[in-house]
């Protein structure tokens, strides 16, 4: 009579293994769909364009007219010695205002990577500004002669710009920073800008970054963009 008994214990068994292995496949499949939502949604606060005096005057003067574009550049540090480090999900040139807003991404496991880099004692804090992130534009000195402008040429100049602003927050993988630069208009001789970031306690401009992205070139395509209504509605009260 003990066979029956081995029989059903050994189908339940069964049907126990298979039911944690479905449940196992599902929560493997949850997790994999929640963290490619997280890492391609922005939080709210970086999804809209900060107002300041200079983008303010040109939202009055300009109103509707008022130019917003973006371009499709890299949107990571690809190098072998910064894969992933960096990401730049978002940046908006405003022309009128004369001003460039990046959105400037890395997740926790950076700054384990800056520890290791840098042979820190322990890894930054999360939330607050470790990197120096700088907009560098590469100009062209003899801009009827676009013939020269190879990467080595002595006819183009360096213009770094610093932030004037900058916003931080902070999600369960990434640390955000909302970076405003005035003083940052595209003129005809611009051939490219790029953002550049140096750890903060290391910032040697001679020396070559530790993460670069490229925002603009002269030859990608300008895609227009648009103020949503949060966005004017803060720039109205900042106006006023």
């Amino acid at each position: 009579m003990a066979e029956p008994r081995k029989s059903y214990a050994l189908w339940l068994t069964g049907h126990i293994l298979r039911f944690l292995f479905t449940l196992l496949i599902f929560a493997v499949c949850a997790l994999l769909i929640w963290r490619v939502f997280i890492s391609g949604s922005l939080p709210k606060e970086m999804k809209q364009l900060a107002p300041n005096a200079p983008l303010a005057e040109a939202y009055r003067t300009h109103g509707d007219a008022l130019t917003l574009y973006t371009q499709e550049q890299n949107t990571l540090t690809r190098a072998d010695s910064n894969y992933g480090y960096f990401g730049v999900p978002r940046c908006v040139f405003i022309p009128q205002a004369q001003q460039i807003q990046v959105v400037f991404r890395y997740n926790n496991s950076t700054l384990e990577h800056v520890q290791a880099d840098f042979s820190l004692a322990e890894a930054p804090p999360r939330g607050v500004e470790i990197f120096d992130v700088t907009v560098v534009k590469v100009l062209d000195t003899t801009p009827e002669d676009k013939s020269d402008n190879t990467d080595d040429s002595p006819n183009l100049k360096k213009e770094r710009i610093a932030p004037t602003d900058r916003r931080i927050t902070t999600t369960l993988l990434y640390t955000y920073c909302l970076y405003t630069f005035d003083g940052a208009e595209m003129t005809p001789d611009t051939v490219a800008a790029f953002l550049d970031v140096y750890y903060g306690e290391a910032v040697d401009y001679n020396a070559a970054a530790y993460g670069t992205l490229r925002l603009y070139h002269c030859e990608s395509e300008n895609l227009p963009a648009t103020l949503s209504g949060k966005e004017e509605k803060a720039l109205q009260s900042f106006a006023q």
